[in-house]
C-alpha cells in the first residue's frame, strides 16, 4: 500500500523531519540509504572555476592577523573536515564577513560527535563554490542573500573546548560538496596557497600599513652551511607621527622546491614616529638552493599588516648524497613498510647523523614518514646501507609517494634529496558511505552504509563504534559481528545496536572502525550533517 506524507515538502534539497515508531524508523532509514546508493547522480555542468577561491575575501577585518594552527592534512587524518580546511586562533567575538556574493545559511551542528561544528554558517558563492565559517559565538538560522563584506557573524568556540575560527572550502560535484582538487588551487583568499602553513599570521591586508619596509632584506651571510641557521635583517621604518611598540616580525620564504616556510622574531621594538629599527629574524632552512623572500608580516599592539618584500639567500648542498631508494612493490594494508637506501658522503670527515628520514604522501594526501631510529655514520668518501621502516599502519590502498629523503642532527631535518617514487598498498579498505543514527532513552542504533574501496574482499570480523555518555567519565560501544565479506567496490548496510543505561543529555559518537585478523582499522566519520539529532530522533550524516 502506497503512504505519502501530507504537508511535506520532499523536492531535491528540501530536508525534513518524521517521527515515528522505532521499528518503522529502522526499515525507513535502511531504505533511504539503499535507494540513496542506487540513484544515478545527473551528469554535471562544465566544471567549476578554480581560479575563483583565489578572489574570496578574508573573513576577518582589515588590519587584523590570525595564526594557522591547523591545516588540510591534519584535518582530514583526524577526520574533522571534508574540504580544504584551516583552523585560525581567534579571539571570541572577532566580526566577520561574507567572503564573496552568494547565498548564506544559517545552521547549527548536533550531530552526535565529541566536537563539532557548533553554529556555522555555508556561503554558497557562483553556485560551485561553498565556504564554511564554524564554531561561531551565536546561533543563528535560516537563509538570505549576502553581499561580500557584509557582517555574518561573530567567532566563538561553539562545538569545540577552545574558541577558534573553523575555514573550509568545499566545490559543488553534481549534487553534492565535495573537496577540492588542492593541487589546482594556485592562490587562496587573495594569497597563495602555498602561504597558508602551520604558524604563519595571515593578514587581510585592506588597511593601509603605519610601518614600511626601509630597504631590502638580507641575511648576515653569504651563502649558509648546510644545517645552519641564517639570520635575516629586516628594515622597518615607522611612517606614522605616533609611537608603536612592535611585538612580532614574520618573514615568508619560499624554498627551492617551491613549499612555504615561515620564519618569526618576537619581543619589543618601540619606534616612535619617522623613526627606523632593524630586526633580526632567525631561520633554519631546510633544503639546499636558494630561498626567495615573500611578504614580512609586522603585529603590533595595535594592528597586524603585511608588507611585500624581495630578496632572497642560498644554502650550500650537504656533503651527503642519496645513491638509490628501494621500496617493495607492494605492501599489504595492515603490513609493515620497510624501504632500503644508499647514501654517500661526498666530504672529507666521518658525520655522525641523528637520523635518516624520508617523507611522503598517502592516497588520501596526509603524510607518512619511514626512518632509519638511530644514530647513523657516514664515513667519508664511503657508501653507508640504511632501513628505513615507518611507524605508520598502512590503511589506505592505493598509492603511496616517496618525495624526500633527509637527515637530523642536533633536532633539525635537513633534506638533501627530492625523490619522485611511490609504491602501492594493496588489500582491503572500508570507508563509510552514509551514516544515520537512532537515540532514545533506552537505546542506541547507528546504521552505516560501508563501501570496499581496496583492492582485496575484505572479511571484517566485526564492525565497532564508541562514544561517551553525558558524563564524560564513562563511554558506550556498539558492535556488530555479523558482517558478510565484501568485494571491492561492493556495499552493504551494516546495524550497530546497544541498550545503553538510561542517561538525560547528548551522547556523542567519536570513532568507528573494525576489526580483520587482530588489526583494528579506523574509518573517518563523515564530515558534514543535515538532520538534528535528539532524543527520539533521527541524525543523518551525509558524506561528502
Amino acid at each position: 500500500m502506497e503512504e505519502t506524507v501530507p504537508g511535506v515538502d520532499l523536492s531535491p534539497g528540501r530536508r525534513c523531519f518524521l517521527q515515528m515508531s522505532p521499528s518503522s524508523l529502522k526499515r525507513l532509514i535502511g531504505l533511504v540509504i539503499v535507494l540513496a546508493l542506487i540513484t544515478p547522480s545527473p551528469v554535471g555542468a562544465a566544471g567549476p572555476a578554480y581560479a575563483l577561491p583565489g578572489s574570496f575575501a578574508l573573513p576577518w577585518p582589515c588590519g587584523q592577523g590570525h595564526r594557522v594552527t591547523w591545516g588540510p592534512a591534519s584535518h582530514w587524518s583526524h577526520g574533522k573536515a571534508t574540504g580544504i580546511a584551516f583552523d585560525f586562533s581567534m579571539e571570541e567575538s572577532t566580526l566577520l564577513f561574507a567572503p564573496g556574493d552568494g547565498m548564506a545559511y544559517f545552521l547549527r551542528d548536533e550531530r552526535l560527535f565529541e566536537t563539532n561544528l557548533g553554529n556555522y554558517v555555508e556561503v554558497v558563492i557562483e553556485g560551485d563554490w561553498l565556504v564554511r565559517l564554524a564554531h561561531l559565538r551565536d546561533p543563528q538560522s535560516g537563509e538570505r542573500p549576502v553581499r561580500a563584506g557584509e557582517l555574518i557573524g561573530h567567532s566563538g568556540g561553539t562545538g569545540v573546548p577552545v574558541p577558534h575560527l573553523h575555514l573550509e572550502v568545499l566545490v559543488r560535484r553534481d549534487t553534492s560538496w565535495v573537496r577540492p582538487d588542492i593541487s589546482r588551487m594556485e592562490r587562496f583568499f587573495g594569497r597563495a596557497m602555498a602561504e597558508f602553513v602551520k604558524d604563519a599570521i595571515i593578514t587581510n591586508d585592506g588597511c593601509p600599513a603605519q610601518l614600511a619596509l626601509d630597504g631590502p632584506l638580507r641575511p648576515t651571510q653569504e651563502l649558509t652551511p648546510p644545517g645552519a641557521p641564517v639570520y635575516l635583517v629586516v628594515p622597518l621604518r615607522n611612517e606614522g607621527l605616533e609611537p608603536t611598540l612592535l611585538k612580532t616580525v614574520q618573514v615568508s620564504l619560499y624554498a627551492p622546491s617551491g613549499a612555504h616556510l615561515v620564519a618569526e622574531a618576537r619581543g619589543e621594538w618601540p619606534l616612535a614616529g619617522k623613526t627606523s629599527c632593524r630586526v633580526v629574524v632567525p631561520v633554519r632552512p631546510n633544503l639546499a638552493g636558494t630561498w626567495r623572500i615573500g611578504q614580512v608580516t609586522c603585529q603590533t599592539e595595535e594592528t597586524t599588516f603585511g608588507l611585500a618584500a624581495d630578496g632572497a639567500f642560498a644554502v650550500a648542498p650537504s656533503a651527503i648524497r642519496v645513491v638509490g631508494v628501494v621500496s617493495p612493490p607492494t605492501v599489504d594494508v595492515g603490513g609493515r613498510i620497510a624501504l632500503e637506501a644508499w647514501i654517500e658522503n661526498r666530504g672529507e670527515r666521518d658525520l655522525v647523523l641523528d637520523d635518516v628520514r624520508v617523507e611522503g604522501i598517502q592516497p588520501d594526501s596526509v603524510p607518512w614518514s619511514a626512518s632509519v631510529g638511530r644514530q647513523v655514520v657516514a664515513s667519508a668518501g664511503g657508501l653507508t646501507h640504511l632501513l628505513l621502516v615507518s611507524s605508520t599502519v598502512p590503511q589506505r590502498a592505493g598509492e603511496w609517494r616517496i618525495d624526500r629523503i633527509g637527515l637530523e642532527q642536533d633536532d633539525h631535518l635537513f633534506f638533501f634529496a627530492q625523490l619522485d617514487q611511490g609504491f602501492a598498498v594493496v588489500g582491503p579498505e572500508l570507508v563509510i558511505d552514509r551514516l544515520g543514527a537512532y537515540v532514545s532513552p533506552k537505546a542506541l542504533d547507528v546504521f552505516l552504509i560501508i563501501a570496499n574501496v581496496g583492492t582485496r574482499t575484505a572479511s571484517p570480523d566485526s564492525v565497532e563504534a564508541w562514544g561517551w555518555k553525558p558524563d564524560p567519565q564513562h563511554c558506550f560501544t556498539l558492535a556488530n559481528r555479523e558482517i558478510t565479506p565484501l568485494a571491492p567496490g561492493e556495499s552493504a548496510l551494516i546495524q550497530l545496536h546497544t541498550h545503553p543505561a538510561e542517561t538525560k543529555g547528548t551522547l556523542r559518537l567519536v570513532e568507528v572502525g573494525y576489526w580483520i585478523r587482530g588489526h583494528y582499522y579506523r574509518m573517518s566519520l563523515p564530515g558534514q550533517p543535515s538532520l538534528a539529532v535528539e532524543p527520539s530522533s533521527v541524525a543523518d550524516a551525509e558524506p561528502q
